[in-house]
């Protein structure tokens, strides 16, 4: 017997020399678009039945994630391309590698580049702090979901050059993994899932962002631009606090050079869901800005890649 959404259980979390343990969860979906074209859907965190207080207990997290090294790989490769003529050939070699260790490359030029640059590319600082979980779903009833969750810390995102095509992140922690509107929100999302192609199997791939921005510098929250994500639907953002900053203002297109179907700055306890892989739908979100230059601004945010899983033959 489940107990309903607004009545949850405090899930006891399983300790760290346990596995992971499945959970059973009611789902509020968002409601089917008047329209049936493909377009994305603007709704707010109450639509899926979560408490007020969710924002405020993922926001605690926000000193315990990790800095992502990925962007310093990223933004020092970038420099380096620039300058790829004064490398050794191993080295020119390792601008292209799809290594998912982000200082592979900076720890095999570091020590031959000229002071200037190293100086230089020393100085990078990382903007974005993030973490993940993955957790594969079933649908065990009506509006019912088993949720389990998974210690796979490996993510990909298919035919995204900007971004290694492998990364490795820390685990969200397991009281946000375990925490109950944690599960109604990816119990939510699972079952709107279900309601636009009736998928019983998905695997869901939770993302804990947050974007920093310091000084006069942008800060960008998707380095990539304009981008699919290569998941059958994504929740591109669910913000959970903007504070001291301007921009990041969403926006979806039918096409890369399609017209602007969204713009939209969305406020805390905002989100949008929109198909994506195999859809003629593509999402961005634009630079921050410090709105105060003497003191650092962020925006933090939960994401959802939805991957649909084949049904196995009886």
């Amino acid at each position: 017997m489940h107990a309903p959404t607004d009545a949850v259980p405090e899930p006891s979390l399983p300790s760290a020399q346990t596995a992971l343990r499945a959970v059973h969860c009611l789902a509020h979906a968002l409601s089917r678009p008047r329209r049936q074209a493909m377009l994305p859907q603007v709704f707010r965190m109450e639509q899926l039945g979560l408490q007020p207080g969710f924002l405020d207990g993922v926001a605690a997290q926000a000193e315990h994630l990790p800095w992502d090294r990925y962007d310093v790989a990223r933004r020092r490769r970038q420099v380096l391309q620039r300058h790829a003529s004064i490398l050794a050939p191993a080295q020119r070699a390792l601008l292209d590698a799809d290594d998912a260790d982000p200082d592979a490359l900076w720890n095999a030029v570091q020590a031959t580049l000229p002071s200037v640059l190293r100086a230089a590319l020393q100085r990078v600082q990382p903007h974005r702090r993030r973490a993940m979980r993955k957790y594969a779903a079933r649908r065990v009833s009506a509006g019912c979901w088993q949720l389990q969750p998974l210690d796979d810390a490996c993510f990909a995102q298919p035919g995204d050059l900007a971004r290694a095509p492998r990364r490795v992140f820390a685990p969200i922690a397991l009281a946000l993994t375990y925490h109950p509107d944690m599960l109604r929100l990816v119990a939510g999302i699972a079952e709107t899932v279900h309601q636009r192609c009736a998928a019983t199997r998905l695997q869901l791939v939770v993302h804990l962002m947050m974007t920093v921005a310091r000084g006069p510098a942008a800060a960008e929250p998707a380095p990539e631009g304009l981008h699919q994500d290569g998941a059958d639907y994504i929740l591109s953002a669910l913000v959970i606090r903007r504070r001291g900053v301007r921009g990041g203002t969403s926006r979806v297109r039918r096409g890369v050079a399609g017209p602007l179907l969204l713009e939209q700055t969305l406020g805390e306890g905002d989100g949008v869901f929109q198909p994506d892989a195999g859809s003629p739908l593509w999402h961005e979100v634009s630079a921050l800005h410090a709105t105060d230059p003497a003191q650092a601004g962020y925006r933090m945010i939960l994401g959802i890649d939805a991957h649909v899983v084949p049904e196995q033959p009886a």
